[in-house]
């Protein structure tokens, strides 16, 4: 949560006029005129997009090597269920994040005024953007997919909906 307070602050501290409306994804944003973004922008993408991302796999790393080890243990085995949707939900958020990391790392380096920057600063990004949203659609799905308490409720409560038609 404190990580998500960094956009609005510093935009407002390092200047907070600074807007614009973005034709890329239809939307008022910040833009980064002044010259402290130089040295901000590279901290914020490494805060805001690489160091979740590591975190992430390296959580779901470590669940897995706990997971395998108490499975070794275990004479009963291990209910893979929780493990799975960890590991799918990890997947999936990293696959999600990818373009948008990879956006934000990149665009620092691609040059101004060419056909393959003007590509990358909109195609790119309206793709980077767009996947994003799998990662809210996908967790429906993995839950479907891994959790068979879930798949209950919703036949339940499909059941209970359907009994009103």
């Amino acid at each position: 949560w404190f990580l998500s307070l960094f956009w609005p602050f510093s935009f407002l501290l390092v200047d907070k006029d600074d807007e614009a409306f973005d034709y890329r994804l239809y939307s008022c944003t910040y833009q980064f005129t002044s010259g402290v973004w130089e040295v901000l922008l590279p901290v914020a993408t490494a805060i805001l997009y690489l160091i979740p991302n590591l975190v992430v796999v390296i959580a779901a790393a470590m669940i897995l090597s706990v997971a395998r080890r108490v499975a070794k243990e275990s004479r009963r085995g291990l209910k893979w269920q929780g493990v799975l949707t960890v590991v799918f939900t990890a997947g999936v958020y990293s696959i999600a994040f990818l373009p948008n990391t990879v956006y934000h790392i990149g665009e620092p380096f691609v040059g101004e005024e060419s056909s393959e920057s003007e590509a990358f600063r909109v195609s790119f990004f309206r793709v980077a953007a767009s996947v994003l949203t799998v990662n809210v659609i996908a967790n429906f799905f993995i839950y479907c997919l891994t959790v068979n308490s879930f798949r209950i409720f919703l036949h339940v409560r499909v059941q209970w909906i359907t009994s009103y038609f």
